[in-house]
Formats: structure tokens, C-alpha cells, sequence
């Protein structure tokens, strides 16, 4: 995909489509963009690491069964739990208030059948778990159906080289409530119908969080309703982020609305090496996403759009929800179009990013104020499609 142009390093920025230069190249594309786009750089995405190995604390509490796990959890002052080998049952959701740290002795091998409660109306933060398995088939047995819920007093919680199935009935593998200090690392998530990993407070009050989260390394998929794509954009994501955070290292597969969805109060994020494959959307920005650099992005083949921007609709004042976000150094192999910038998007950039296989258009810019397209590769669009169109995406016509 990257051509002579690219090694000889040339940077041109893509000529406006404007009607009275373009005439049909509303409809079609304009072919001066087309010729005038140099082959972009664009590096491989970075895969997420596995759970990794760590050494168990000594002087740790040890624990073999479910009720030992409860007492142990119950247990006012902070320690150190290590799980054995086995499966931890109950038939209601551990509960860590206390800021517990969790281990398993053997990373994988120690399994619990309820949910994990990281916070409380009570208690203190900074709650650990690692190297645990969570597998739960029953939403009595968690925090409204999610294998691990951190909220209240859960700030600065640790989620780390741990696995988490859902069985295609839980609702969300990690749904952070209190995003503040949380970092999410090495996991793995399987089989959930609404949410892989949730860090959103759902408060658009909120701005900016003094200690962002982090994401880093996380394998999703699978995360579908009964009826896939029922929840029209409101769910079936395998990561959704609300607030200020690092997003790195993702691989989203079988997403049946979007790999990333962004929104609430996401502003001054980082996004970094997202790959997302079998998904509608690749990346939804939603109300309110501003000032936010997604970077390394890789969508498709089996994707419909890359990366969307959601429109200015009147239920939100009319007000945008894509505001100076900047997309760069990725790839869109998506099979409608790679970009789609709706209704009232703002100074949002795409640049240095190629594009391959689009039927309707590369980039679509429909009444956008201020979004800018420098330097982008178009050479692998399907003939007949667009670079950059200002028509609606309700013009496209799929097979």
C-alpha cells in the first residue's frame, strides 16, 4: 500500500472538494485529491501482551474456597489474599471494600464463579486483582451483571493479567463507575452482550479527571446481544470510555456495534493501537468527544465504517459531538467508507492515514466546520469511490 511518493517523503495537502472545482466530484470524488494524495506511513498496530507472570506477596492470607474468600474479603484492614488453585463459588457477588489485593497463586488457575465488587458506599480504594479468572453465567451473582464492578469508594483500582467470560449473558466484563486512578492491564474478555470493558462515570460534568485511567493491552470479543445490533449504538461495544484516559494496545473482534465507543466526557484522551475487526463500527465518537488524539488505528476488513463521528442532533442542542479530535497513522480497511464525519463535526483532523476498499467514499466530511484531510492515502479505494465526499452517507448504495 505504500508507494514511491511515501519513500521520497512528499506531504501535500489534499485539495478542497468544492463544487465549482469538483462539479460531480460531490457524487464521485474528486480526482485531483485522488492524484495529489501522497501514500501515507503508516506503522503497524501494536498488539496487546497476554497476562503475565508475578510473584505472590509472602506474608499473604491464603484461601482455598468461597468462604474462606469472603471472610478474608470482609476483613477491615487492607491485606494481601492469595487464592489457591479451584473454583471460589457464592451466590452473591464478592464483595472488596476494604482495598483487598487479590491473587491468584497460580496465574489462570483459580476461578470464581461470582462477580467481583471493587468499591462500595463505604470503604477504602485502591482495591488489586490479579491473575484470576472470573467466569459467571448468572447476573444474581454479580453488580448488575457485570463480572467486575468497580464504583463508590473503588477509586484507584488494579485489573490486571486476569480473564473474564461472560457466557453470552452477563452484561459487561469490567464496568468502572469510578474511573479515577483505575488502570486496567493484560486482560481478556470473552462472551459478554453489552460492554467488554466500560470506564465511564456518566456524568458529563465531570471534564477533565486529575488521574486518568488507563487501558493497556486487552483482548475482546464476542460481545453481542441474543439479537446482535438491537441496542442501536447504546451497547454491544467492546470498549466504551466516558472520561479523560490512555487507551493503548486493543484488539476488538466480533463487537456487534463498535470496537471503541467514546462519549460522555471524553476529552483530552489517548487512543493508541486499536485494532478492531467484525464489528459495524470500528470507532464511534459520540457526545461529547473533544480534544482527543486516536492514533494507530486499524478497522476492517469486516467492518461497514472506520471511524464515525456522530451528528449534531437536536435531543444533544445541536451541538456537536466530535470537537478538535485529531485521527492519525491508521489504517481503514473498512468496506463503506473509512471516515465518516457527520453533521456538525468541528476541527476534527484525519491525516497521514491510508485507505482501502471503501465502496462509498474514503473520508466523508457532510457539513463539517473546520475538519481538515492532509496527507492521507487513497490508492486502495475501490474504483468509483470517493476521497473525500460532502454528501450525506444515506447516498450509499451497498450491495
Amino acid at each position: 500500500m505504500v508507494g514511491e511518493t511515501a519513500r521520497r517523503a512528499v506531504k501535500v495537502a489534499l485539495l478542497s472538494c468544492a463544487a465549482a472545482a469538483c462539479g460531480l466530484g460531490l457524487l464521485l470524488g474528486c480526482e485531483a485529491e485522488r492524484a495529489a494524495s501522497p501514500a501515507a506511513q503508516v506503522p503497524q498496530v501494536q498488539q496487546p501482551a497476554p497476562p503475565a507472570g508475578y510473584r505472590v506477596p509472602r506474608g499473604a492470607v491464603r484461601v482455598s474456597t468461597g468462604r474462606e474468600l469472603r471472610a478474608a474479603l470482609a476483613a477491615r484492614r487492607r491485606s494481601a489474599i492469595v487464592l489457591a488453585a479451584g473454583s471460589y463459588r457464592s451466590h452473591r457477588p464478592f464483595l472488596n471494600a476494604r482495598g483487598h489485593h487479590l491473587y491468584a497463586a497460580h496465574r489462570g488457575r483459580a476461578v470464581l464463579r461470582a462477580g467481583l465488587s471493587l468499591g462500595g458506599n463505604s470503604g477504602r480504594g485502591g482495591a488489586l486483582v490479579r491473575g484470576v479468572v472470573i467466569d459467571v453465567d448468572d447476573p444474581d451473582r454479580t453488580v448488575e451483571g457485570a463480572a467486575v464492578a468497580v464504583w463508590g469508594v473503588g477509586r484507584d483500582a488494579r485489573i490486571l493479567d486476569t480473564t473474564l467470560r461472560g457466557n453470552g449473558v452477563m452484561s459487561a466484563g469490567i464496568a468502572a463507575r469510578r474511573p479515577d486512578g483505575l488502570r486496567i492491564r493484560r486482560v481478556v474478555v470473552r462472551r459478554f452482550t453489552d460492554f467488554g470493558i466500560l470506564v465511564d462515570a456518566n456524568d458529563a460534568d465531570r471534564g477533565i479527571l486529575a488521574d486518568p485511567f488507563r487501558i493497556e493491552d486487552a483482548d475482546v470479543a464476542r460481545i453481542a446481544r441474543s439479537d446482535a445490533g438491537s441496542s442501536n449504538g447504546r451497547a454491544e461495544a467492546c470498549v466504551w470510555i466516558g472520561n479523560t484516559g490512555v487507551v493503548r494496545r486493543v484488539r476488538a473482534r466480533s463487537c456487534a456495534w463498535s470496537g471503541l465507543w467514546t462519549g460522555t466526557a471524553t476529552t483530552r484522551a489517548l487512543v493508541e493501537d486499536v485494532d478492531v475487526n467484525r464489528a459495524r463500527t470500528g470507532v464511534y465518537l459520540e457526545h461529547f468527544t473533544r480534544d482527543s488524539t486516536f492514533r494507530r488505528l486499524r478497522a476492517g476488513p469486516g467492518v461497514r465504517i472506520g471511524l464515525v463521528a456522530e451528528w449534531a442532533a437536536p435531543e444533544w442542542g445541536n451541538l456537536p459531538a466530535s470537537v478538535g479530535n485529531l485521527v492519525e497513522l491508521s489504517h481503514f480497511e473498512s468496506s463503506l467508507a473509512g471516515v465518516y464525519l457527520d453533521d456538525g463535526t468541528t476541527r476534527t483532523a484525519v491525516r497521514r492515514s491510508a485507505f482501502a476498499n471503501q465502496s462509498w467514499a474514503a473520508i466523508g466530511d457532510y457539513r463539517g466546520s473546520g475538519n481538515s484531510f492532509e496527507a492521507n492515502d487513497f490508492s486502495g479505494i475501490d474504483a468509483g469511490a470517493g476521497t473525500v465526499r460532502t454528501d450525506h452517507l444515506s447516498s450509499a448504495r451497498e450491495g
